[in-house]
Parts: C-alpha cells; structure tokens; sequence
C-alpha cells in the first residue's frame, strides 16, 4: 500500500467507525478507556466525558496520550498470518475544549445527545503521528503513515 492509499485507509477506518481506546498515564499507572468519538477534516477526534474520569484528569497533567481504532468485524486472525488488520494506532496529544473554542460540529453533538454539561466536557485529541499494523514475512510490524 503506497502512502497515499495509506493515509485514505486510516482517513476511511476513522470515519466509519465510532469508538476508540484511549490510553493515558497519571505519570505512574496506565489506563485504557473505549469512548465513542467523532472527528473533524482534519482528523482531530472529539469525545464527550466526565471531568473528573480517570482519563481526564490524567490529561490534565499529561496531554500525550495513545488512541487505537479498529474494525471490530474483521475476519478472524489466521494462524498463517495472512488475515489483514483494520486498525490504527495513534500518538497524539489530548485538552479539554474550552466552551468558546466549540465547533458548529461540537455544539450539534451537544444538542443531539443532550449530555449534563457540567460536569461533562468535550475532549480533543490531536494525532501527532498514526501507525497501521501490517504483517511482513510472517511478522506483526507497524508502518509510519506519512
């Protein structure tokens, strides 16, 4: 897959799905959390959350954090390792929205689900850098996408 064809895979798996992992670390304990997300033009994803979940206050004193997509319908792993595998892995760098920063796409959301605000926020997660598993000779590697 070119690099192009790449960054239409993960642009594609990102729009057609609607939950994530998110992983962060208070400096001392990881954690992991599946919340349901949405994303702008740019990739940037945007989740709803409690202020004082564990992943929101690890943001709040560490903003880098890890974020896996996946296609949860895939086929099954082969034990010839030739199945392919629909996910990404993100590094990316995490904030609570300020309300005034808040989107026409954010504020429909809002009015959509209708969550308590507060104690709920919206969240953003910047990528920095998105890896696609692949398999090599055999091998699980990641690949880059540029």
């Amino acid at each position: 897959m070119s690099s192009g064809n790449e960054r239409d895979f993960v642009e594609a798996l990102i729009r057609r799905n609607r939950y994530l992992v998110l992983s962060s670390t208070n400096g001392k304990d990881p954690w992991a959390a599946p919340l349901e997300y949405m994303a702008d033009d740019k990739l940037n994803l945007y989740f709803f959350s409690t202020v004082d979940s564990r992943h929101a206050c690890d943001i709040e004193m560490n903003e880098k954090v890890a974020v896996a997509i996946f296609d949860s319908d895939q086929p099954e792993y082969s034990a010839d390792l030739s199945a392919s595998l629909n996910g990404v892995q993100i590094e990316a760098t995490a904030r609570k929205v300020p309300e005034n920063e808040y989107s026409e796409a954010i504020i429909a959301a809002i009015e959509a689900l209708k969550p308590p605000m507060p104690p709920y926020a919206v969240y953003q997660l910047r990528p920095r850098t998105f890896y696609l598993p692949k398999i090599t000779k055999g091998v699980n590697v990641r690949t880059e996408v540029k």
